[in-house]
């Protein structure tokens, strides 16, 4: 079915489907009469005003309206996991460094809506502000109902299973290794066809992902916006009685019934649509001579704030690629940072933390708390004899969540099971190589003892 599955391609732009032709209007989005006796809907992603270059808006022309449902009523029993207000009612700030083991997979039946739980975030989804970043351990496809985030944009990073997303513009396609991002107010519904599956969710409030600004760079290169890829227009033209529309809204879960479908726009067109990207075909930049690179060369997708350069959420990814760098210490660099990390692995080693860090786990570094590498990392890394010689770190992936704003973390994620209580252990081996009588010689040759002392 994953082969069969055809896309669009393009980030941002404005793309048109049908699935029979002639269902789009022609030269206006809503005649008296649409083709085929269909439906004209609009779904905007921003505000009517907003300027042309940031407007996200798609025009759906379906069998039946999405207003066609029951009213709304609180989820019995709800996901009292899910989090959109990030106070200290709801949850905690600490700086201590945070590792979390892969979650381990239930024998329950779990979709990815009752399997979805939130780890940390900032801000508020009411305020429109603010990000929450969640995890998903489900073993169930999603039958007979579809979610709905009333809250904020998805980005969902599948770590073990398969997806297939039935979406209003069509259906993905997604394994480890691509990413969805399923934009505010789309409705979907996952099925899993390997069963268990694990994967990570950040979600942004008040604003859409976009591709970050190159700069010196120049016009090419990280990520192409022609391998970002659309669903085509798919419907489903079904008698449905009891379909469960399941709404995210402030955080809670609501739902409402309806007799058909949600999956049945036959047509479309605009810039507002859920897509995917193979992180495989991001094409990373390096350090060539000397010194380490920032992580944000490393940008995939970013969510601006109002200030320049910084981000309300940036999605990040550490992909296989070599090191060259003469006369550097490689791996990431110490570090204390005025941006939050939150980091997974979606398979291998990550370069900076040889034991522990596991694909399926997390790690969180708040807001100036110092990381970086851990001892056996440290101390291999500077043994090394060949230290200029390149060197193509290959077979991982890891990724990360940035962001500006300091995260407060749930109740239930410091209590988990799954919390590593000695993750603050990898560095206390650290040890004080300082020795002022000691011979060095410096990148000339010069030893230490020839220099004349004042």
């Amino acid at each position: 079915m994953a082969e069969e599955l055809e896309y669009l391609s393009g980030f941002g732009a404005h793309l048109s489907s049908e699935a029979i032709p002639g269902a789009l209007p022609r030269h206006q989005n809503n005649p008296l009469l649409c083709p085929l006796g269909l439906y004209a809907e609009q779904l905007s992603g921003t505000s009517f005003t907003s300027p042309r270059h940031l407007n996200q808006c798609s025009w759906f022309y379906r069998i039946k309206p999405s207003v066609t449902h029951e009213p709304f009523y609180p989820c019995i029993p709800g996901n009292k996991c899910l989090i959109s207000e990030f106070n200290q009612h709801t949850t905690s700030a600490t700086p201590t460094q945070l590792r979390w083991r892969p979650a381990e997979f239930s024998e329950i039946p779990t979709d990815f809506i009752d399997g979805l739980y939130t780890v940390c975030g900032a801000g508020s989804s009411f305020l429109r502000h603010g990000y929450a970043i969640h995890m998903y351990v489900a073993n169930k496809s999603m039958e007979g109902r579809a979610f709905c985030n009333a809250d904020g944009d998805f980005l969902i990073v599948p770590q073990h299973g398969k997806l297939f997303i039935t979406t209003e513009c069509g259906k993905l396609y997604a394994q480890p290794g691509e990413i969805v991002v399923i934009p505010q107010g789309f409705r979907f519904s996952i099925d899993l066809p390997d069963g268990d599956s694990r994967g990570y969710v950040a979600e942004i409030f008040g604003t859409h992902f976009r591709l970050p600004d190159l700069g010196p760079i120049g016009a090419n290169g990280l990520a192409a916006p022609r391998d970002f890829l659309v669903p085509k227009a798919w419907y489903e033209d079904a008698s449905y009685p009891n379909y469960t529309i399941v709404q995210k809204f402030g955080g809670e879960l609501f739902m409402a019934k309806q007799d058909f479908s949600p999956f049945n726009v036959v047509a479309w067109h605009g810039n507002y649509v859920p897509y995917k990207y193979d992180l495989s075909k991001f094409c990373p930049f390096n350090t060539v001579l000397f010194d380490h690179a920032d992580p944000s060369i490393n940008t995939v997708l970013t969510a601006p704030t109002y200030k320049p350069g910084v981000a309300l959420l940036d999605f990040v990814i550490f992909p296989p690629r070599w090191l060259v760098a003469e006369n550097t210490f490689r791996p990431p660099y110490y570090h204390r940072n005025c941006m939050t990390e939150f980091m997974g692995l979606i398979h291998g080693v990550y370069e900076a933390k040889q034991d522990g860090f596991l694909p399926g786990g997390a790690s969180l570094h708040s807001c100036m708390t110092p990381h970086g590498p851990d001892t056996k990392t440290f101390e291999a890394t500077i043994s090394r004899n060949e230290v200029n010689e390149p060197f193509r770190i290959e077979g991982t992936l890891a990724f990360m969540f940035e962001s500006s704003l300091i995260p407060r973390v749930c109740q239930w994620a410091l209590e988990s099971p799954g919390l590593d209580k000695d993750y603050y252990q990898c560095w206390i081996g650290l040890k004080s190589h300082f020795s002022h009588n000691k011979e060095s010689v410096d990148e000339n040759g010069t030893k230490s003892s020839d220099i004349p002392q004042s």
